[in-house]
């Protein structure tokens, strides 16, 4: 019976453990579902120019939303231009199906974990004027900017 046993277990394929390994790797990827900054000490970037999808929207209120959504098969940033008065909360919600991050150009003010794909959230509040350049680390084609006035 142990023959039998041996022989078995040659027949499946060696990659089938590698396989195995890397399935329950990516299972652990992920987890967070939001994060969230409130820093006080921002710097406005300079204004540049970026191939955002088409989109500018206008927001007064404390609270503004940007979706990560998918689109003819590419992901985005809607609306890719939000204007937002000083101390406006904006919160991006991941309604994709893959992970996405929210990531200064300049490399500061901006810099989520993560944002879990189907439900996850980040969320900003900005207390300094100026434009801000952002872009995901995952897909770098996707870019946004949120302008800050008053």
């Amino acid at each position: 019976m142990n023959s039998l046993t041996l022989t078995k277990a040659r027949d499946i394929p060696w990659w089938s453990g590698i396989l195995v390994a890397g399935i329950l790797l990516l299972a652990g990827c992920g987890t967070s579902t939001s994060s969230s900054s409130s820093t006080s000490a921002n710097t406005a970037t300079a204004p540049t120019s970026t191939a955002a999808p088409a989109g500018t929207t206008s927001s007064n209120s404390s609270v503004a939303q940007v979706k990560i959504s998918e689109t003819n098969d590419k992901y985005g940033f809607a609306p890719a231009t939000l204007t937002v008065a000083k101390g406006t909360r904006v919160e991006w919600s991941n309604a994709s199906d893959a992970p996405h991050t929210v990531t200064s150009d300049s490399g500061t003010t901006l810099a989520s974990s993560i944002i879990s794909p189907s439900g996850g959230t980040f969320d900003f509040t900005f207390t300094q004027s100026g434009t801000y350049t952002y872009h995901c680390t995952v897909h770098p084609y996707m870019k946004g900017t949120i302008v800050v006035t008053g």
